[in-house]
């Protein structure tokens, strides 16, 4: 009886080891957030997806970018659950897109540094950019007053680029060797889940109290800008604000002492992008971001572009003169590298 006692864990354990060798890590993982998390059926409401890059090693993901057709790269869950603990799916996303494809829609890649996140912003219910927008394309269930439990999926497959990103590998732990890239992450087939997210639908409203800040008071000049859609007043601020590359935060996402206020959290600035993982180098070059707004007429997406660099024409044409005449080592300065400049705040809605 003792031998038993004693070959029973061994054979236990060396079994649970044969059957965890078959599994592979992913180290692509998702999580949610919400701007509020009791909210009506009809209400507009902002659920954010977080992607975070768990590797050691930088790599690159598929978002949703401005999908216009297909099949959406991220969707949703809603469960109940009852007094035993079991989950009830009560309803899942169509996939299919259903919006205008007067403009040719794609994904994005994002370059994602070991550990580093991208979060993603969905708008639930925003009728008004629902057809041109693919995070606003989706709304929330009609499911009576109650708590639910979400949770978000990401399957890459059907996207013709994936195979750039992901290397694919089935339910038993097996890849593909011939076609395994180093550079790429390794996916399930099968995508990936978040973690069950908590919020509740009520039947009215309820009042969410402002957060004021430091950064962003209750007299925020800023926040009263966006509420009074004075975009112009925006830009001006936001120009000021940028006149140096390090100002707009390139290559410093990961830190949150961002230099400019317009990127503080701020009550009527419901995002701001990434920046781009790179830029040219020749100069000038520009550079581009998504901020999106939020004020009592609904959600408004812009995209802000900035010149970076300067050259002097004056300067240029003196150097190259300077150069045909002999004095080869004698040069004036004839461009500006920190300098930054927001050239256009366009509305993309």
């Amino acid at each position: 009886m003792n031998k038993l006692n004693t070959i029973l864990p061994l054979l236990f354990l060396f079994f649970s080891s044969q059957a965890q060798a078959k599994l592979r890590p992913c180290y692509l993982s998702m999580s949610l957030s919400a701007s509020k998390t009791k909210f009506t059926t009809s209400e507009p409401v902002q659920i954010n997806v977080t992607l975070t890059n768990g590797n050691n090693r930088s790599h690159s993901i598929l978002v949703p970018g401005n999908q216009s057709k297909g099949l959406k790269l991220i969707y949703f869950s809603w469960y109940t659950v009852d007094e035993k603990n079991f989950y009830t799916e009560v309803h899942r996303d169509s996939r299919i897109i259903l919006m205008d494809t007067a403009v040719k829609g794609y994904v994005n890649f994002n370059r994602l540094q070991p550990k580093e996140s991208t979060t993603v912003p969905f708008f639930f219910n925003d009728a008004k950019n629902a057809s041109k927008r693919i995070t606003s394309n989706y709304k929330t269930p009609q499911l009576p007053p109650g708590k639910y439990k979400i949770l978000a999926w990401y399957y890459p497959w059907d996207e013709e680029f994936s195979k750039y990103a992901f290397n694919k590998f089935d339910w038993h732990g097996n890849i593909d060797s011939t076609a395994y890239n180093e550079e790429f992450l390794d996916l399930s087939e099968a995508g990936i889940n978040s973690p069950y997210f908590d919020i509740e639908i009520v039947a009215e409203p309820v009042p969410v109290p402002e957060n004021y800040t430091s950064e962003c008071g209750k007299h925020c000049f800023i926040c009263r800008a966006i509420e009074q859609e004075h975009w112009g007043v925006i830009k001006r601020k936001i120009r000021r604000d940028s006149r140096f590359v390090n100002e707009i935060n390139l290559g410093n996402h990961l830190k949150n002492d961002t230099n400019g206020i317009w990127q503080k959290k701020h009550r009527n600035i419901v995002y701001v992008g990434d920046t781009p993982d790179a830029i040219l180098a020749s100069l000038p070059s520009f550079l581009s971001r998504e901020i999106i707004f939020q004020n009592k007429n609904g959600i408004h997406y812009f995209d802000l572009t900035w010149q970076l660099g300067k050259i002097s024409r004056v300067g240029s044409r003196l150097n190259t003169f300077l150069y045909m005449i002999g004095l080869k080592k004698l040069r004036v300065r004839d461009s500006k590298v920190d300098y930054s400049r927001l050239k256009y705040m366009q509305k993309t809605e």
